[in-house]
């Protein structure tokens, strides 16, 4: 698996446990994608892409999420868990735990344990 899609899954998973922790919070409280629209000012499509995990909302998404739901931050991300995988970026290697870019740029497993260097 390349860095690219490594990141791709990891970041699928994370949103879609986010959207549930979203929705979670939202039913727990009785409200409706729609009530949950006319507290915060998100188009009920939005809402439903968030609850889904298509989409990675906004810092201020978050929280105006957050304040209509009477929650904190911290309500909202609860058992996601830190993301490993880092967006590569397409002007430097990029570094997965375990591995080093071969001449390629593709990543391959290190053969010591040792960081990479800066």
């Amino acid at each position: 698996m390349s860095t690219m899609e490594a990141y791709k899954a990891e970041l699928a998973r994370f949103l879609e446990g986010f959207g549930a922790n979203v929705r979670r919070l939202r039913v727990a409280r009785n409200a409706s994608q729609e009530a949950l629209t006319h507290r915060t000012g998100l188009h009920r499509t939005e809402i439903g892409k968030v609850e889904q995990g298509l989409v990675e909302p906004r810092l201020t998404t978050l929280v105006i999420l957050a304040d209509a739901l009477e929650v904190t931050l911290d309500d909202l991300v609860v058992d996601l868990g830190v993301p490993w995988e880092r967006k590569p970026s397409p002007h430097s290697s990029v570094w997965r735990r375990g591995t080093e870019p071969d001449v390629a740029g593709n990543a391959v497993e290190r053969t010591d344990d040792s960081l990479p260097p800066s």
